[in-house]
């Protein structure tokens, strides 16, 4: 597998103007007593600055050139992974714009880097605009900040965004055929790709699993039978452990789908070591065994009456909990049932330890939920989890709502919505958007499994 060549370097930034950042900065200075920082010894300063979250860090890296180097040390970046925290980000990229005719569509089928700073106020010609499949829109959760950071140098037009794990994104080929799966560290500016498909597909479901030294990816469903034909057939698993020195790239037999299923491509959601995602027409929940290499089919709490149902993983590891396939497997859907003892809600169902029985754990509170109705108007939603937060985006909305983003904090039961995205705006039109659960990471040493130039002692960052 070849690296893709990486150009650009990632700079300091803000979520504000260039002046506010300035000022916050001055004030920090003032706080900071330099007799005691200056005196500080190398390696305590580099564990204090391994602490710090990916915006604090990279404004601190344009300080001096040894600040600037550290993202290409070694023995920083191995302190990086050992000390930093976790941060549960989301990363949005912006579907195309719908027209009248595809948004009604859309509704009726439902019911079955840099990171820089916003762009400015006035007017700029769009053609300057890079695509907006190549953007990735990150939103912090904790402060509700967005950040922006462009792909162009790393992602082809000819891929797309299928799925997130451990610091990396993973985008999947448009192509019809063998299929190629790029995954990115978007902060780290490195990219690797894994071989091609066995199997010809069109636009399967993919899934990703990342760990410190492992990677686990599936393929699945929209075979190319022949070229005018697709069917829900087989999936495919890339499996990759540093640990065990275990290697396999697409080599084992390919595990069968379940009969009449009919797999959501937008996300699959992993637990146990078990990837979940939804199956339409009817509804059901398919769940598939890394370990055994096999499907089975799960049915759903109230099948007849949900829309827009998405599997999320609510991982606790944001209050000590597991994390890293640790969390928990939620359903997240609104239920419409045409008799009046069952309220129109949205609801969301939490997998029991047997793994086969759902119990309602929460409900959208009826002021925040006739607000997110008004802005959805039954088009659809997706959701996505990440740290225990459920993401709510709208599929296919209008100008007006179409970044809109709602969050659910599952520990603390609190419901808000995000601030405007300001990255939007420019592009204009009737954009929608599909997030996935991101970890902003300096160091994602699993990537060097894809290339004998990237090993894991963090070689391929000084190039």
């Amino acid at each position: 597998m070849n690296l893709l060549p990486l150009s650009t370097t990632i700079a300091a930034s803000a979520a504000g103007s260039s002046s506010s950042g300035a000022g916050a900065g001055a004030g920090a200075a003032d706080e900071l007593d330099g007799r005691i920082w200056r005196r500080l010894p190398q390696p305590l300063l580099d564990r204090v600055l391994a602490f710090l979250p990916p915006p604090a860090f990279f404004r601190f890296r344009s300080v001096s050139r040894r600040f600037y180097s550290l993202l290409f040390s070694d023995a920083f970046l191995r302190s990086h992974l050992l000390l930093s925290p976790r941060f549960f980000w989301f990363a949005f990229f912006l579907l195309p714009p719908l027209s009248p005719s595809s948004a009604s569509s859309s509704a009726a089928s439902s019911s079955s880097s840099a990171l820089l700073p916003p762009p400015p106020s006035s007017s700029s010609s769009s053609s300057s605009l890079p695509p907006p499949h190549n953007i990735a829109l990150l939103l912090d959760p904790a402060t509700l900040c967005w950040y922006r950071i462009p792909l162009s140098s790393l992602v082809p037009q000819s891929f797309s965004p299928a799925a997130a794990s451990g610091g990396l994104l993973c985008f999947l080929s448009d192509c019809s055929g063998p299929k190629t799966l790029l995954l990115v560290n978007p902060i780290s500016k490195i990219a690797a790709c894994l071989p091609p498909t066995p199997t010809p597909r069109l636009f399967p479901a993919a899934a990703l699993s990342v760990g410190p030294s492992s990677i686990t990816a599936v393929v699945a469903g929209d075979d190319l039978i022949s070229p005018f034909a697709v069917k829900n057939l087989t999936s495919e698993t890339f499996l990759a452990d540093a640990a065990t020195g275990f290697y396999s790239p697409w080599t084992g037999p390919p595990s069968p789908l379940p009969r009449l299923c009919n797999i959501d491509p937008s996300r699959m959601a992993f637990a146990a070591n078990r990837f979940y995602c939804m199956s339409s027409s009817p509804f059901a929940v398919l769940v598939y065994d890394v370990a055994a290499n096999a499907w089975s089919k799960l049915q759903p709490p109230m099948r007849r009456f949900l829309r827009s149902p998405s599997i999320v993983e609510l991982d606790d590891a944001r209050e000590g909990g597991g994390g890293d396939g640790g969390g928990k497997i939620a359903l997240v859907a609104a239920v419409e049932k045409s008799r009046l003892s069952v309220p129109r809600s949205v609801r969301v169902w939490a997998l029991q330890a047997c793994g086969r029985a759902w119990a309602e754990a929460d409900r959208m509170p009826a002021d925040v939920h006739a607000r997110f109705c008004a802005a959805e108007a039954g088009r659809g939603f997706e959701c996505v989890a990440n740290g225990g937060v459920i993401a709510f985006t709208i599929k296919a909305a209008a100008a007006a709502a179409a970044a809109e983003v709602l969050l659910f904090d599952s520990i603390r039961k609190e419901w808000q919505w995000a601030p405007p995205c300001p990255f939007v705006a420019p592009y204009g039109g009737s954009r929608a958007l599909r997030g996935f659960a991101y970890e902003p990471r300096l160091a994602t040493p699993a990537i060097g499994l894809l290339d004998s130039s990237l090993s894991l002692s963090f070689q391929g960052f000084s190039g």
